[in-house]
């Protein structure tokens, strides 16, 4: 017998109980990190606005069931259609701001995007169809004066006697067929390409608004038609208001003082898409756009909502289509003022934001480029609404303190959902899929354990492949929510299991 077996019985038959069994270390599990939690955003501040225009855009938002963000954001595109190129804010010194914006609203598709775009432009495009019209008899007029003009030089040919009158009535001819015709009137356009647009402009005296419930505009200038290669160059020279040259009909033409607007909804996976052009940030394209990122109301609708009152739709297109023929009489864009109360609360607006552009601790660092921007956003926007305020006498009257603080709050609300926006251009590609698996795992206290097979089979729709489960997993697994358990021993085709962190189901109670 062996000295340790020896040593059991000694132990046995003196009645000492034996020494429990060690019990398995517990499972020790890291804090849980954050897997780029949702930040609830400021709803859009509906008291900016005009009463004309906020009674429409709660309406609209009640009426097609959408965030009041769209119809808030596009009534601020309608106002930059009604102004842009046609008035400038006077900030101080030199500095002056155009008031064109440019606005994009993040929405899933079948948010009811469509509905509310045709509600908030519906007087942009009547404006349009009115200018149009009242054109019409001084293009018939003027097409007539070139065509007598031009007969009577080619009579005077027919008459001439000698060189010198052949010379003279060839020159009138020439004159006559350069004679101006005014070009039919064009506010807006949706489905173009930059050059397109561009040429448009030279023919509107400069001006154009790129208006679209889709984001078709931004996906062709992100490259869909030129091999990937962005094309930004009306994006940038149309926001500032630089000198554009573009090439037409075989010749150079410049417009000298472009003025874009862009209003359009895109879907939320364009931001990624728009992260992935460097070119759109590097060269300052997406430091020009005001996000909005509202809530997600699939899901939530009510079925039979109030409509917009009659009184409410008839008062903002008839104030509004008013403001878009006025301002249209504006061929040398209108300088408004500030008053010394609004230019100091502007300073002050300045002032705030200066510091917090500071690498290392300012919280808009990221959004260095962005922000910059802002106070002339700012000016921009308290001159829209000081347009939108005061109808008639807009261009000939100066921004009240009142106003710059409406525009002050309206910009607060971009910062925020800039940041958002921001957020989701740099986030991880798979990160709103990983945020779906994790509330699948919380919706289950007994879901503790489960297999990729599981994840897979819940979520066919949207992993086409286990490689798809498997990123998602990963990107948990960083963050600690889950732990990819041993395969077990043996021969055989074992399942991939993972098992839930313990606080997983405590974060779901």
């Amino acid at each position: 017998m062996s000295t340790r077996a020896k040593a059991e019985q000694i132990v046995q038959e003196a009645g000492i109980p034996p020494d429990p069994e060690p019990e398995p270390e517990a499972e020790t599990w890291e804090d849980l990190v954050p897997l780029g939690s949702k930040v609830e955003l400021p709803a859009f501040p509906l008291a900016t606005l005009p009463p004309y225009i906020a009674d429409m855009v709660a309406g609209v938002a009640e009426e097609m069931q959408v965030p009041q963000d769209l119809p808030g954001a596009l009534a601020l595109a309608a106002l930059s259609t009604a102004a842009g190129g046609r008035a400038e804010v006077e900030v101080r010194g030199q500095w002056r701001e155009p008031l064109n914006v440019y606005v994009a609203v993040a929405m899933p598709p079948g948010s009811g995007k469509s509905p509310a775009f045709r509600a908030m432009m519906a007087p942009i495009f009547a404006a349009e169809a009115e200018l149009r019209e009242s054109a019409r008899e001084k293009i018939a007029e003027a097409l007539a004066a070139r065509e007598a003009a031009i007969a009577t030089a080619q009579d005077s040919l027919k008459k001439a006697k000698d060189i010198e009158e052949r010379k003279v009535a060839i020159a009138a001819a020439q004159m006559a067929e350069q004679m101006p015709v005014p070009t039919v009137p064009r506010l807006t356009a949706d489905d173009v390409v930059p050059e397109q647009a561009a040429t448009i402009m030279a023919d509107q005296g400069g001006r154009l608004a790129i208006l679209s419930a889709e984001g078709t505009f931004l996906e062709v200038v992100l490259g869909r038609y030129s091999n990937g290669r962005p094309n930004l160059e009306l994006v940038l020279k149309g926001h500032a208001g630089d000198r554009l040259q573009i090439d037409r009909r075989g010749r150079e033409e410049y417009i000298e003082r472009p003025a874009l607007t862009i209003g359009i909804a895109i879907q939320p996976d364009l931001l990624k898409d728009l992260a992935a052009k460097r070119q759109m940030h590097g060269r300052g394209g997406m430091a020009r756009f005001l996000f909005s990122l509202p809530p997600d109301f699939v899901g939530y609708r009510k079925i039979t909502p109030d409509t917009v009152p009659h009184e409410v739709i008839h008062s903002y297109r008839e104030t509004l289509k008013d403001l878009v023929i006025d301002m249209a009489e504006w061929e040398d864009p209108a300088v408004i003022p500030m008053t010394p109360a609004a230019l100091k609360l502007h300073i002050e607006w300045r002032t705030e934001i200066e510091p917090r552009l500071r690498r290392g601790t300012g919280d808009l660092e990221g959004l260095r480029e962005w922000a910059s921007k802002l106070p002339g956003a700012t000016a921009r926007l308290a001159g829209l609404l000081h347009l939108a305020e005061n109808p008639k006498r807009g261009p000939l009257s100066a921004i009240s303190e009142e106003t710059m603080g409406r525009a002050i709050e309206l910009a607060r609300y971009y910062v925020a959902h800039a940041m958002a926006a921001f957020g989701v251009m740099r986030s991880h590609p798979r990160l709103e899929d990983a945020r779906a698996v994790l509330e699948w795992i919380k919706a289950d206290a007994s879901r503790t354990t489960f297999t990729r097979r599981q994840v897979h089979r819940a979520f066919q729709r949207l992993f086409e492949t286990a490689d798809d489960v498997d990123q998602v997993m990963t990107l948990l697994e960083d963050h600690g929510y889950v732990r990819l358990q041993p395969a077990p021993k043996g021969r055989g085709r074992k399942p991939v299991t993972y098992t839930a962190h313990p606080d997983v189901h405590a974060e779901g109670r």
